[in-house]
């Protein structure tokens, strides 16, 4: 059986720029995080770039998180 990183797991990965952690991460949040950006926006593209920026974001940001 494989197991899922918990999330305090990945965030340790994004802090210390594993690619592999980013990406874990944001197969598990792009869901939530386009769909609270579109139904903010109405608009799918706006979302979409909404939703890259916010990932960016964590990831220059991940080694602040507490």
């Amino acid at each position: 059986m494989v197991f899922a990183p918990a999330d305090d797991a990945l965030l340790a990965g994004l802090a210390t720029g594993d690619p592999e952690a980013a990406t874990a991460f944001i197969r598990r949040y792009q869901r939530r995080v386009y769909g609270l950006a579109y139904s903010i926006l109405g608009d799918p593209a706006a979302a979409e770039d909404v939703a890259q920026e916010a990932f960016l974001r964590a990831w220059r940001h991940a080694p602040n998180y507490d």
